[in-house]
């Protein structure tokens, strides 16, 4: 992926325990998700609603971090016990191998320092007292948003250190060519927590929450309620395979062991839709045009049905309209994920 085209990120999806489980239904669950809907301003994905998280910063890979986490006895070799595995590294950990910080745990304290940025939830072990007071969050938090750097600072005063042994590789995606000006090779991390912290909205890029079941938020993107991007689409019917916490945090803990596979999604115009191919999938070039260098969009004079029927291996998302899209996954996926649920029938007929 030479001569980049994208700006490198870092985002994580946050799971609770739900108050009130409700596990009922076929798709219903017993945790919930942190969803932040962006600003009408923003230019990338206004009004849509997605995992807190944003651009990586030289910050976050600096060398004083070092000294941050020395102090409760965690050695540079630490890391490399922890985080670094056999898989192959992806790219944008490639890329930052001649950092002092690991990119491993750059990429994850850029996660965190973005979720503490856009919702004032700072994940972190041994502070003071667990935790800080409202005041002291609002004063950090603009302090971190006008300078990434003054992350490390608050570490450095309050105590403790980000919760980077908590976060796990998930998955990561790029912005595909052509559909946006603004591009991004972001870096997926998931963590669970008991209960959710207070969420406090920032009123510029963010300005509504959703803390909710991965069935509820497709089940309001399909009644057009709220906008859910394509990755936020696949990501949370593979989520649908879960039924308990337990069972969700257990798989992300051993399967981030295994690697982070990367998605770049590539557009197919269909008669009457659109389909986001994946890698894996028939209709997925040899050679993807990750640059924009050649026009990435392809017709096809038939139907999204029909361009289904007719495949062997799937990994897309079929898109009828912004509230009329699933996922249609048949292949086995890399680094032992799971598939996502093609929801289509629950919410067709009513039954949820």
């Amino acid at each position: 992926m030479a001569g980049r085209h994208w700006r490198e990120a870092a985002t994580l999806i946050l799971v609770c325990r739900a108050a009130k489980p409700k596990v009922l239904g076929p798709l219903d669950s017993d945790f919930q998700l942190l969803f932040l809907k962006r600003s009408q301003q923003s230019s990338f994905m206004p009004n849509a609603f997605v995992f807190p998280g944003g651009v990586i910063e030289p910050s976050d890979f600096s060398e004083a971090w070092l000294g941050v986490f020395e102090k409760y006895g965690y050695s540079k070799s630490e890391f490399f016990k922890k985080f670094r595995t056999s898989a192959p590294l992806p790219e944008f950990y490639r890329n930052k191998l001649e950092n002092p910080i690991l990119p491993e745990v750059g990429f994850r304290i850029s996660a965190i320092r973005e979720t503490f940025e856009e919702s004032g939830i700072l994940l972190a072990s041994h502070l003071p007292n667990n935790c800080l007071t409202q005041d002291e969050i609002k004063h950090w938090r603009k302090i971190v948003h006008d300078d990434a750097a003054q992350f490390l600072t608050l570490f450095h005063e309050v105590g403790g250190y980000p919760a980077v042994w908590d976060l796990h590789e998930w998955i990561s995606w790029l912005t595909p060519a052509n559909s946006s000006k603004r591009r991004f090779n972001t870096a997926f991390y998931i963590t669970f927590v008991e209960e959710m912290p207070s969420v406090v909205m920032d009123e510029k890029e963010v300005v509504d929450v959703q803390i909710a079941s991965p069935c509820d938020i497709l089940e309001q993107s399909h009644k057009g309620s709220l906008l859910l991007p394509i990755p936020q689409t696949y990501e949370m019917s593979r989520i649908l395979s879960f039924r308990t916490y337990d069972d969700l945090h257990s798989f992300a803990r051993e399967r981030g062991k295994k690697g982070m596979d990367h998605y770049y999604p590539v557009v197919v115009k269909a008669a009457n839709g659109i389909v986001s191919v994946l890698p894996g999938d028939d209709l997925y070039p040899v050679q993807p045009d990750y640059e924009g260098k050649n026009e990435e969009q392809r017709s096809k004079a038939a139907t999204i049905e029909q361009l289904r029927e007719s495949a062997t291996n799937m990994n897309r998302v079929e898109i009828h309209s912004l509230s009329d899209r699933y996922c249609t996954v048949n292949i086995e996926l890399k680094y032992g994920h799971v598939k996502p649920v093609n929801c289509v029938e629950f919410f067709t007929s009513s039954k949820l």
